[in-house]
């Protein structure tokens, strides 16, 4: 080996060699520091770019969480408020069947009634989380985002409002319709039953076949409301109509009543008259069936119920089913970028032992020129 003080080939080696492991060790320092085998792009670059897409999706997965308990939220409210509802037509119940018995004074039980319909349309107005009441038939569904690419469930609104549980302005002594079929009844495209109430409002529920435009004036802003019964003539029986044309009565807060002598009555919170241009049905009046009505309105409050209690139950799952999805997402990130401080707790002490002998190394090279001196003694 050529002696030389202008090049010290063992010191550049051993400089080398001291580099390269001072950077292992600060890789070493940084993974115990951040707790991260892949912290930046330099680390691994592809695992880098794949461990950002996930952490993209934790983000927006956990913002989800967050829209599905608000929706949890304002349908547990519409829940409460529908639950008190059908507490409240409980209570009426027992005021009607209190004005059946003799001696007690029905102006009393019909106050108490009136404070409890006021009641109701209390709950109705007050059932609101942030801004958005589901049960007061403003008819504005709730959309709640419960996956990603924007993809929503749909939370039917509902209306328990006295009006349309057939309950406003509940008469006691109010006085109820029926319609009496003979053996000439038909049922023929435009035919029409008109229900009007002692408030003057109106309701026209008209027979259609085709589902097409109606030829019914509607006037809501004065109370006249119009409402479609589909049926179909040709293929169902007389009995299969009327039921239909009851359903949808129902749904309007009419209690309706099939008798086998074929009279339908009809009844409502508040007196009500009928009138029909169907073939072979004559109306008439009778005294009112509170009781009727009322088992109507829990009727209608318990869909309500129903509707608002499967769609709490389905976000429910939803949220659970998006939270495992954000532990198994993070559980992946946490293989592919999490450090083993374990493992890099013995390396972080091998690598020092090997700083410290490369440097022992480093000075014991670089001792070997001033060995050339003694060439010239």
């Amino acid at each position: 080996m050529a002696f030389s003080v202008n090049t010290n080939v063992t010191a550049m080696a051993a400089l080398r060699t001291l580099t390269t492991t001072q950077s292992a060790l600060n890789s070493v320092q940084r993974q115990i520091e951040t707790g991260l085998k892949v912290a930046e792009a330099k680390d691994d670059p592809s695992t880098f770019t794949i461990a950002q897409g996930m952490r993209g999706d934790v983000g927006s997965l956990k913002a989800i969480q967050e829209g599905l308990s608000f929706g949890q939220a304002t349908v547990n409210m519409a829940n409460a408020g529908a639950l008190q509802i059908s507490e409240v037509i409980i209570d009426l119940n027992k005021k009607v069947t209190q004005a059946f018995n003799d001696g007690l004074d029905v102006t009393i039980l019909q106050e108490e009634a009136d404070a409890l319909v006021a009641q109701i349309t209390s709950i109705v107005n007050t059932t609101i989380f942030n801004g958005v009441n589901l049960i007061d038939g403003s008819g504005t569904d709730l959309e709640v985002l419960s996956a990603l690419g924007g993809v929503t469930q749909t939370v039917s609104a509902q209306d328990a409002t006295a009006a349309t549980l057939g309950l406003s302005n509940f008469d006691l002594s109010g006085q109820a319709a029926t319609l009496t079929l003979d053996n000439t009844f038909s049922v023929t495209e435009d035919d029409t039953i008109t229900l009007t109430l002692a408030s003057g409002d109106v309701h026209i529920f008209e027979i259609t076949e085709d589902g097409g435009p109606l030829t019914s004036s509607v006037d809501e802003a004065n109370g006249i409301y119009v409402h479609a019964v589909t049926v179909d003539t040709a293929t169902q029986s007389n009995n299969q109509m009327v039921g239909i044309i009851a359903n949808v009565m129902r749904q309007e807060g009419f209690a309706v009543t099939i008798e086998e002598d074929g009279v339908i009555e009809i009844a409502h919170g508040e007196t009500v008259a009928a009138a029909t241009t169907l073939t072979g049905a004559t109306a008439a009046a009778i005294a009112g069936n509170p009781i009727a009505v009322l088992d109507n309105a829990e009727t209608l409050v318990g869909q309500i119920m129903t509707t608002l209690g499967t769609a709490a139950n389905r976000l429910d799952t939803q949220s659970e089913f998006t939270q495992l999805l954000v532990d198994k997402l993070e559980e992946g990130l946490g293989i592919l970028v999490d450090a083993n401080l374990a493992e890099a707790s013995a390396e972080l002490q091998a690598l020092q032992t090997k700083e410290q002998l490369g440097i022992q190394s480093l000075s014991i090279a670089n001792a070997r020129p001033q060995s050339i001196l003694s060439l010239f003694q």
